[in-house]
């Protein structure tokens, strides 16, 4: 008997994983997400205590994570041994966060009564993912809007809820869906009308904004922007031997293919390069003949160009450095390195920098580097990258177009596009359009490249952006304000492309205001704390029968 409910409480926990794997990109299958967590929500109904939720919950959402995020091990031949372990511990460790919603789930469950549970569980899931992306710890790759890129039309509401909206949407779908099945469970009839009329909720609350998402894509043809034809340069280069190349040999890679492109391309203003396409401190006195060199060929062109490089800054005072910094051997000069992009401009001595402010836990950062400094030289990446400082301001770069008018823009450094509050802070500060840059050769031709451009499209949408994204092995491509593709490249092709993007002065409800549903949530969730903690008091003195 033993046996046989702990296979059944297994299998439940198992299919919702699975359901919630299914329903990420690059499977195009997001519907999976509304019933993803129905199968927990029964198990949950079956627990007695929270030993058994930590243990079930910890059993779905460890294969919600190992089928979604196999691909952050790298797993090719030339894989660092330490992104590999670093794989496992994520599948391992990061499953225990899930638990914290589904405890709260519980907990109201258990100690109130009646049908508050239900009512709470998406405002505490939607809480939960927004506090899951605000630490140095944080990972929100597995936020449930996220299923949701290929269906446009159902997105184009997050302009006014951003993501979490969207996560709240599909998880009040879930908890209806599964009071259908409960209700057809309960009168043991497929055609029961309670059950029905539930089933036909959630379908309506699913396929909603699908309304007013068409009417937005039939009438975007009619809103007016101006435009600017962008290029950018893909050379797929082994992300695990680009840092064996010489400067001359990068510089002169990247500037024949941008010569192609203009060749062919000659009225595309900005070149958009990947992120550490350039490998060395370029900017520093000892390649002052390279950088020189660099910078004619951008007058000759006369086109801007946008590019990643390693960049420091270097303490004359060493008690003024950060116990995180780099120490030069030879000197004991202390120094910070940061992944970092510029704007280099034609007839411009002026290079305008971004440093990245959000950092991949352990793969980039240390968290907490400054506290834990002694780990810092242990967890060293093979590939030397690891400990870049962080970035401390959300930079708008500025150029002068050919016309004679002023572009502003911004540009995010690969994992920081997953992160909707940061890329609403680069439009609200006025950039026209959005870049995104990255590696994702790191991992293969995995689910990994897809997942990550697809996220992409989320950021366009939320903030009415066009969107450059360029990445070293691929994807890169154009995506347009309302999420849709203009162009895009195949995964591992060496290419340069340009197409005419759309420029946006205006700001859209969820750039103004950002996440107010994690507002009304954490307000939700703190009341619902306080009415099951004072039922719980009124119960221990007697006050109810």
């Amino acid at each position: 008997m033993k046996r046989k409910i702990f296979n059944e409480r297994f299998l439940l926990a198992f299919v919702s994983g699975v359901l919630l794997s299914l329903s990420f990109p690059p499977l195009k299958t997001g519907f999976f997400a509304t019933i993803g967590f129905v199968p927990l929500l029964f198990l949950i109904d079956r627990l007695e205590n929270y030993k058994q939720l930590f243990r079930y919950s910890y059993i779905a959402f460890f294969f919600f994570n190992l089928f979604t995020l196999y691909w952050v091990g790298g797993w090719s031949k030339e894989a660092d041994p330490f992104l590999m372990v670093g794989c496992v511990l994520l599948i391992l460790v990061h499953p225990i966060l899930f638990f914290l919603p589904m405890w709260f789930y519980m907990f109201i469950k258990k100690n109130y009564g009646g049908k508050l549970h239900l009512f709470i569980f998406s405002f505490a899931f939607a809480l939960f993912e927004y506090f899951r992306s605000t630490t140095e710890l944080a990972f929100p790759w597995l936020t449930i809007g996220n299923t949701q890129t290929y269906f446009l039309e159902k997105i184009q509401f997050i302009e006014f809820t951003g993501i979490y909206g969207l996560s709240f949407l599909i998880l009040t779908v879930n908890v209806i869906f599964y009071l259908a099945l409960k209700e057809i469970f309960r009168e043991k009839n497929f055609l029961s009308k309670s059950a029905l009329r539930y089933f036909i909720v959630g379908v309506l609350i699913y396929i909603l904004p699908d309304v007013y998402g068409v009417y937005v894509l039939k009438s975007s043809d009619e809103d007016s922007f101006k435009e600017m034809k962008v290029g950018l340069i893909q050379p797929d280069i082994n992300p695990w031997l680009k840092w064996e190349g010489t400067l001359a040999e990068q510089l002169e890679l990247y500037m024949g293919m941008t010569k192609d492109l203009i060749r062919r391309e000659p009225d595309v203003e900005l070149v958009v390069y990947p992120e550490t396409a350039i490998t060395y401190y370029f900017l520093l006195s000892p390649y002052r003949y390279h950088f020189n060199w660099f910078k004619s060929q951008i007058d000759s062109l006369n086109v801007a160009i946008l590019t990643g490089f390693p960049d420091a800054r270097f303490y004359d005072d060493p008690s003024q450095a950060p116990p995180s910094s780099h120490i030069i051997k030879d000197t004991g000069q202390r120094y910070d390195a940061y992944n970092a992009m510029g704007l280099f401009l034609p007839g411009s001595d002026k290079i305008q920098k971004y440093a990245k402010m959000i950092l991949v836990p352990f793969g980039e950062r240390l968290p907490y580097a400054d506290v834990f400094h002694f780990l810092i030289e242990p967890l060293q990446w093979g590939v030397g990258i690891s400990n870049w400082a962080k970035g401390k301001d959300t930079t708008v770069f500025e150029m002068k177009r050919r016309n004679g008018e002023i572009v502003k823009f911004s540009g995010g450094v690969c994992y920081e596009s997953i992160y909707p509050s940061l890329i609403r802070e680069f439009v609200k500060r006025g950039a026209q359009f959005l870049v995104v840059i990255t590696n994702d050769s790191w991992y293969g031709n995995t689910s990994g490249p897809y997942q990550h451009f697809q996220y992409s499209i989320l950021r366009a949408v939320e903030n009415r952006r066009s969107i450059v994204r360029c990445a070293n092995g691929g994807i890169s491509g154009f995506i347009d304000p309302y999420g849709r593709v203009q162009r895009k490249t195949r995964f591992h092709e060496k290419t340069q492309m340009a197409d005419v993007i759309r420029l946006n002065d205006e700001k859209t409800f969820y750039t103004k205001y950002g996440d107010i549903i994690v507002h009304i949530s954490g307000f939700a969730v703190v009341l619902a704390f306080l009415f099951t903690m004072f039922k719980k008091f009124k119960t221990k003195r007697g006050f109810t029968k």
